[in-house]
């Protein structure tokens, strides 16, 4: 298991990118492994646990460039340290 750490202003970095340049896959996955008590808009940092499975499906989607278009260099940096640690 991979674990992310999102604060609400990252989670709406990828509201505002949507679909383009992967984002939006990336965040349908991590949908998925919110935990029941919380939800993507809520206020706060968020940490998704994330199976081998969906860290590889993040990593392929990221694996063009890894430079995730339109994000913040610190969130890119999160991201890519995820994709970086899938063994």
């Amino acid at each position: 298991m991979y674990s992310l750490t999102l604060t609400a202003d990252e989670r709406r970095a990828f509201d505002w990118v949507g679909s383009r340049f992967n984002s939006g896959k990336v965040a349908d996955l991590l949908l998925d492994c919110i935990r029941e008590d919380r939800e993507w808009g809520d206020d706060g940092s968020i940490t998704f646990i994330i199976s081998e499975h969906v860290a590889w499906e993040i990593n392929e989607l990221a694996e063009e460039d890894y430079s995730w278009a339109c994000l913040a260099p610190a969130l890119v940096a999160k991201l890519n340290d995820l994709c970086w640690s899938v063994v």
